[in-house]
């Protein structure tokens, strides 16, 4: 091909491959978030330095898209949808840093809310994993995922319920801080749902 001829050929960056490489470094930072969840407090730092290479992965999808001129999923989507999964790592490393401020330790429903926050992106990997694909449908993973990520409000409701309002204000009011923003990382992750939802609608 000559140089002439191949301004003419556009650039079609692999978009679903770059959104699947950001969703896999979110995924193994709500694994760490998961695991600081259950008592682990090196995992903080691990979730501190996946946010970061989240960030990078992001970057890299963006600089694709202003270079591209033609894409296989809808470039706002592609966008809307980079935005979305790079929220629940920083709501998640969001938590770590209110609850280490409040010198808050994780307890059973932390663990619980945790666990469900990871359980949800596992489904999302998937559902992202299937944008583009014409053979495939992300229906399935997406419920799965919302269904998950409500249950983070299960236990937080649980979690409440088991507090004694008899005890320290300061220990209840970090309680109720540190669950708040659990419910952040819940509802971060349904939004992250809801737009491969709506992205799939133009590329199937």
């Amino acid at each position: 091909m000559s140089v002439r001829n191949r301004w003419f050929v556009p650039h079609r960056p692999d978009v679903p491959t770059l959104l699947q490489d950001q969703a896999r470094v979110t995924l193994a930072g709500l694994e760490a978030f998961a695991a600081w969840s259950r008592g682990d407090d090196a995992a903080a730092d691990r979730v501190r330095e996946l946010e970061h290479k989240g960030d990078e992965a992001r970057r890299a999808l963006l600089e694709s898209l202003v270079e591209a001129l033609v894409t296989s999923i809808d470039q706002e989507d592609a966008y809307e949808l980079s935005e979305r999964i790079d929220e629940v790592l920083d709501r998640a490393k969001d938590t770590v840093r209110t609850a280490q401020a409040l010198d808050w330790h994780p307890d059973s429903s932390a663990a619980e809310m945790g666990d469900h926050a990871h359980g949800s992106f596992v489904h999302l990997v998937d559902a992202i994993g299937k944008l583009g694909d014409r053979r495939a449908h992300p229906q399935e993973d997406a419920e799965l995922a919302i269904k998950r990520a409500r249950r983070i409000e299960h236990g937080l409701r649980d979690g409440l319920a088991s507090l004694s309002h008899a005890g320290d204000p300061w220990a209840l009011a970090s309680t109720l801080a540190v669950y708040r923003s659990y419910s952040t990382v819940g509802e971060s992750l349904l939004r992250v749902a809801d737009r491969t939802w709506y992205s799939v609608l133009k590329v199937l």
